[in-house]
Parts: C-alpha cells; sequence; structure tokens
C-alpha cells in the first residue's frame, strides 16, 4: 500500500479528500505498528532461520553481519530448490579448442 492508495481509500469510504503528505504520514505511523521496526524484526531473524532449518533439511542460510552487529546480508535457498536445480539442470561438457 502508498500514500496513494490511502488517498483513494479515505475517499471512498469517507468522501474526505486529504492531502498526500498527510497521507504519507499516516503510512510512516501505520507500517511500523503492523510490521515492526526494522529493529524488532532484525532481533527475530535468527529464530526464523532455526525454524526454517529444522523444517527443511538441508536448507542452507548464511546471515552476515559485521563487527558491531549490523546486518549485512541473509541467504537462503531452500532444499526443495537445490533439488529441483540438481534435478532439472544437465550436464554440460565444454571444449576448448585452439584455432
Amino acid at each position: 500500500m502508498c500514500a496513494k492508495d490511502i488517498i483513494a481509500n479515505v475517499k471512498t469510504m469517507y468522501d474526505i479528500q486529504i492531502m498526500y503528505s498527510k497521507a504519507h504520514q499516516a503510512l510512516d505511523y501505520a507500517l511500523p505498528l503492523t510490521y515492526g521496526t526494522h529493529e524488532e524484526t532484525f532481533q527475530l531473524l535468527p529464530s526464523f532461520i532455526y525454524v526454517l532449518e529444522q523444517k527443511n533439511p538441508r536448507t542452507i542460510t548464511n546471515l552476515q553481519c559485521d563487527e558491531d552487529g549490523k546486518f549485512l546480508y541473509f541467504f537462503m535457498s531452500l532444499s526443495a530448490s537445490l533439488r529441483g536445480f540438481r534435478r532439472c539442470m544437465r550436464p554440460i561438457l565444454s571444449l576448448m579448442v585452439p584455432i
């Protein structure tokens, strides 16, 4: 949802025209209430990784943080995707012939 969607919803539901800045303020207020802050969701990431690996054996995960504990990147490859990739990829033989 974006500010334009909020403007349209308020217009449809209440027949009131609001400014874009007010809709953007409402969005900035509502998103952390709905989804939590970046800091809160980052703290949940290790438990998410643990559950993911328990429910999907052979899943590959990698969480990287810097020395201060700041997030750098998170990689995951689900075991089902890995199996499908291995099963569908055909071996390729490549020969280099000097000219």
